[in-house]
């Protein structure tokens, strides 16, 4: 498996709420739409990491459908 640090986007979960977030890589933080807290890539759950927009979308989508859950 190809590290998540060598993917385009990564789907990360916001460590306040728990909503998923597509983040485009490199990036060492992002803004959590849901609950507006800023999240450290470095301390966060990751989901999934993939170089296809879409395909980190429908993971995200996924996620908040309750079919996939984060691996800890």
């Amino acid at each position: 498996m190809i590290p998540a640090s060598m993917k385009r986007y990564v789907v990360a979960l916001c460590h306040n709420c728990g909503e998923p977030r597509v983040v485009r890589m490199p990036a060492r933080s992002f803004l959590c739409f849901k609950c507006g807290s800023r999240n450290a890539v470095s301390k966060v759950k990751f989901i999934g990491a993939t170089d296809d927009i879409d395909e980190a979308t429908y993971i995200a989508k996924k996620f908040k459908l309750g079919r996939l859950y984060a691996q800890s």
